[in-house]
């Protein structure tokens, strides 16, 4: 049985990041597919496509505008999950917006994971959001730490 945590909060971690970029723990594959709105300068992993892809499904679907993947949030994201793998801890910080998950399997049970959670929800579908950054990292016990920053 797989242990599923959510938590929503409107500030991610700035400070803290920066061990998280020393760990170098690798994101989770999937297969590829093309995010809708990310900008070409952004290189995204199959999994992180499949997450903002996802993410932008969810907003279509509500007849919002796609969100572009963002350099600068991307690397945040990556930052904290890795840090949040590397510490095995679900953790918010501050500065921007962000939803958070630890062990879900795969991009799609992440997003549907969110979705299901009024906070969540409210961040993915937020109408004054434009641009995002998505991660996963995988702990060394094998479970995923995922993360979408939103500005």
């Amino acid at each position: 049985m797989t242990t599923t945590m959510l938590r929503v909060h409107l500030r991610a971690p700035l400070g803290a990041l920066l061990l998280g970029a020393l760990l170098g723990l690798a994101p989770a594959a999937l297969p590829a597919r093309e995010p809708r709105a990310a900008s070409p300068e952004v290189g995204l992993s199959a999994t992180e496509s499949a997450v903002v892809e996802r993410t932008n499904d969810e907003r279509a679907r509500r007849g919002l505008p796609p969100l572009a993947a963002d350099a600068g949030l991307m690397a945040g994201a990556r930052r904290h999950a890795a840090w949040m793998a590397g510490n095995r801890t679900l953790a918010h910080g501050r500065g921007v917006t962000e939803n958070i998950a630890m062990g879900q399997s795969n991009a799609g049970h992440a997003v549907g994971d969110w979705m299901r959670s009024d906070g969540h929800r409210a961040n993915i579908l937020g109408r004054g959001h434009s641009r995002i950054g998505v991660a996963v990292a995988r702990a060394a016990d094998g479970t995923l730490y995922w993360c979408q920053q939103f500005r």
